[in-house]
């Protein structure tokens, strides 16, 4: 069976940066090149990241850990990014590769 069109993206909503930057460092460890958009919206952050229906609930398990799963919800993501602060399109690369780097020079560092 194909789908006519292509899973909505699950949507994640973290009450800081910290949980925030654990989330997205365990997602880009699991799914670097996981389609994502990154926004702030009342001082909470809203992450969007696409799966392919057979990774959904792997991806929301990972989310879950650090945050709130709000499901498959694009115009709800659309809202936050249209009236707070669009921070990134491409989230789970830009800031968990960031986080990834980062972290390699840290434990070069404690050796």
């Amino acid at each position: 069976m194909k789908l006519k069109r292509p899973p909505q993206p699950l949507v994640f909503m973290f009450d800081g940066p910290t949980a925030l930057c654990a989330a997205v460092s365990e997602l880009y460890r699991r799914e670097p090149k996981a389609p994502s958009a990154l926004c702030e919206w009342r001082g909470r952050y809203y992450l969007q990241v696409g799966a392919p229906l057979n990774g959904r609930r792997r991806l929301a398990g990972v989310g879950e850990r650090w945050g709130r799963c709000l499901g498959a919800r694009p115009v709800l993501y659309a809202f936050c990014r249209e009236h707070g602060r669009e921070i990134s399109q491409n989230a789970v690369a830009q800031l968990g590769g960031a986080l990834l780097r980062q972290g390699k020079r840290g434990k070069k560092g404690e050796e």
